[in-house]
Order: structure tokens, then sequence, then C-alpha cells
């Protein structure tokens, strides 16, 4: 069996507690009480901040390291919600993947900035350009994107980290 680094044991401990203590928040969105479908969405204005960071193999690149630095112990080394630290948690994390090409980019970057449940917010970690890149790095997960091109619709209904 693989040992865990003491930091994700710490994560699981901390986020587990947060996620109980915060309430139900299906697939990493967080369902509100009072018949919300649980879907997570940014303010308006956040969500319509454009990206001031060019969409490139280079700034994916970055977010993807970025990703796997700070992101994949809870949404899984494929960004499908299944990190071994997510797996603890109750909602899991949000599947990325899925979710990718589905939101504008300054609603990822909202999200990643401010959190919400047991998605920690990364402001204070993280500076803006490498928001930015790792916004660049899940948009680039969705089926079909391809450098400059327009995030993809969704069904925020259908259960890929939004509610179940």
């Amino acid at each position: 069996m693989k040992k865990f680094p003491m930091i994700s044991l710490a994560c699981v401990m901390v986020f587990s507690s947060t996620a109980m203590a915060s309430g139900s928040h299906s697939g990493g969105h967080g369902a509100k009480k009072g018949g919300d479908n649980g879907h997570w969405m940014s303010p308006e204005h956040e969500a319509a901040r454009p990206n001031p960071i060019a969409y490139s193999k280079d700034s994916i690149q970055q977010g993807a390291r970025l990703f796997q630095q700070n992101c994949a112990s809870c949404h899984g080394r494929n960004a499908d919600g299944k990190g071994m630290a997510g797996m603890m948690m109750k909602p899991r994390p949000a599947d990325l993947v899925a979710m990718s090409g589905g939101h504008p980019d300054g609603d990822f970057a909202y999200k990643i900035k401010t959190g919400r449940g047991a998605m920690p917010g990364w402001d204070k970690t993280l500076n803006d350009t490498q928001v930015w890149h790792l916004v660049n790095y899940i948009q680039s997960l969705g089926k079909g994107k391809v450098v400059g091109s327009q995030p993809k619709e969704h069904d925020h209904n259908d259960g890929h980290g939004h509610s179940s």
C-alpha cells in the first residue's frame, strides 16, 4: 500500500469535516435548500470576466502543472473528481472534464479563487496569472475544445459535477 503524503491526509481530514459541516452540496457545487438544482454559478459579473491569458499550448501546460500540484489530490489526476483525498468527501469533488467548455472562463476563475464548502479558495495561494492558466487547462479538457474556440453547452442537470 502506498503512503499518502502527510498534506494529503491533512486535506482529507480538514475538507471532509468541512464538507459535512457545510451541508449537502452535490458534485462539488453546493445544493441550496429550497429546491435549487445544486448548480454553483458565480455572480454574472464574475462569469463575464474575460481571460487575460491567451488560450495556448504553453498556458495549458502551465495550468496542467499547477493542477497536478494543487488540485489533483481532490479532483483526481485526470480531473474526473476521483482524487484520493476527494474519495473521502461527501459530496465528491466536481468532475472538471464534464464541466470543461460548459462554463465561461470567468466562472471557473471565480470558483478557483473563492472556493465553496469543501473546495478551498486559492486566492491566497495562487496569483491571478496562475488561476487563469488553471482555467485554460480545465477548458482544454473538454471534448472538441481547440485553441481559440468558444465554450460548449452542457446540461446543468447532467450530474457531471453539478447535482446528482
